[in-house]
């Protein structure tokens, strides 16, 4: 270990006269227990300790994030704050602050650029860049990424660190990036995919999930070997579409660039967990209809439509639920949201479990724009929604509410879901 932290290079740098030049080189930068040690960083207290970032709600909460030693411990994120403890006693549950999270993430992603102007912001604490012209190898990015890091400690201090992944691509980079924790380096060349993906499991890719994982394995797959043997007609029968993905994936190709637009969301969503668990179908649509009120807030104001939904429920033992559907005509109209949202949920859901979280997510975003309809009652809805988004722009999203949300009040937390609260 140096003062870059570990480094997992498999190939070697020492090889004399080897230009490694290829289409492209993809850097992912995760930024480790990313709301806890920016914690650490801001308040010397709580450096060397075990620590969970949780919402205000602490007895309702989950650990957003844990620190470095907290993990050691066995406390993992999107834990109850209950067992957390459990696990580890002397964990201290701190409220998180994702303000303070946001202008750290503006900081590091202003750095990136200082470096190329292909940056794309995967989450709040990762970031793809495109290296390709500025590194020219491996080894100048190999170099390049030490150089970033040097420059993540002196802009966001010592306590904030990133492990790092150098691929082909964004799926290669994105695994790598998560192999050596905390502070690790992992470069993978083109011609040793395959056997990077060899020692790797199912799920260390990003897009296989548990569900997916399972789907495999039933079917006698369990690695990326056996999955590059079976033939891309053989995995769309399986599969469907997503067969064509796993067909490249087995083979670690991804041909998704690094799209540099910040102005492009992928998605736009909201989560809330309830003040206290409720089976009440009235309760749930409330808070519901608030959640998807805020949405099409957010998609008006940054002039998108959505033409797909997705919408997630955690029960009280903490096991959920998600559908998703595409809608009949893209839309960023709340109430319409809300009409699929509950059918989805009312639909699905187990009726024996109380609900402890909803969530709402559109995507397929587009710029196009709602044309008014030619019925005299939507037009007027039509009328009424743009002068309420004048009001909110002036005065911000709680200038109006509807009446029915008048006792509905979401309180400002942090959560480890991907499509919570605005960052």
């Amino acid at each position: 270990m140096n003062k870059f932290g570990r480094m997992n290079l498999s190939y070697s740098i020492l090889e004399k006269n080897q230009e490694l030049f290829v289409d492209r080189i993809i850097m992912h930068i995760d930024m480790n227990s990313y709301f806890a040690s920016v914690e650490q960083q801001a308040n010397p207290f709580l450096r060397g300790k075990p620590i969970g970032i949780t919402g205000k709600r602490q007895e309702r909460s989950i650990v957003a994030a844990a620190s470095i030693e907290a993990k050691r411990l066995g406390v993992k994120t999107i834990m109850s704050t209950w067992e957390a403890k459990r696990i580890c006693p002397s964990i201290i549950l701190y409220p998180g602050d994702p303000e303070k999270y946001s202008h750290i993430k503006n900081q590091f992603n202003a750095l990136f650029r200082e470096y190329t102007d292909q940056v794309e912001q995967f989450s709040v604490d990762e970031s793809f860049l495109d290296v390709t012209e500025q590194a020219k190898d491996y080894l100048g990015a190999t170099f390049l990424a030490q150089t970033i890091r040097e420059r993540l400690k002196q802009t966001c201090g010592e306590y904030i660190t990133a492990s790092i992944g150098i691929a082909p691509n964004k799926l290669m980079a994105k695994l790598c990036s998560g192999q050596v924790k905390p502070n690790g380096l992992t470069v993978v060349q083109p011609q040793n995919t395959h056997a990077h993906l060899n020692h790797s499991q199912l799920q260390d890719v990003c897009g296989i999930g548990p569900r997916v994982a399972r789907h495999l394995n039933a079917i006698g797959i369990y690695t990326f070997e056996q999955l590059r043997a079976v033939s891309k007609e053989a995995l769309v029968r399986e599969f469907k579409r997503l067969g064509f993905w796993l067909y490249d994936t087995a083979r670690g190709e991804d041909h998704d660039p690094v799209c540099s637009d910040e102005h492009a969301p992928k998605s736009i969503g909201h989560s809330y967990t309830l003040a206290t668990d409720t089976d009440d179908p009235k309760e749930m649509k409330r808070n519901l209809l608030g959640l998807c009120d805020k949405v099409g807030w957010r998609l008006r104001r940054d002039g998108f439509v959505a033409g797909r939904l997705h919408v997630y429920v955690r029960y009280n033992d903490f096991s959920g639920m998600g559908q998703q559907q595409t809608l009949q005509a893209p839309t960023a109209n709340g109430l319409t949201i809300f009409k699929t949202a509950w059918h989805l949920i009312e639909k699905w859901r187990d009726e024996m479990k109380p609900i402890r979280l909803l969530g709402i997510s559109a995507s397929h975003l587009t710029t196009n724009i709602e044309q008014p309809s030619l019925f005299k009652k939507e037009c007027a809805v039509h009328t009424l929604f743009t002068a309420l988004d004048q009001l909110q722009t002036r005065y911000g999203s709680k200038a109006w509410t509807r009446a029915s949300l008048l006792k509905t009040d979401f309180k400002a937390r942090s959560s480890g879901f991907h499509f919570d609260h605005e960052m």
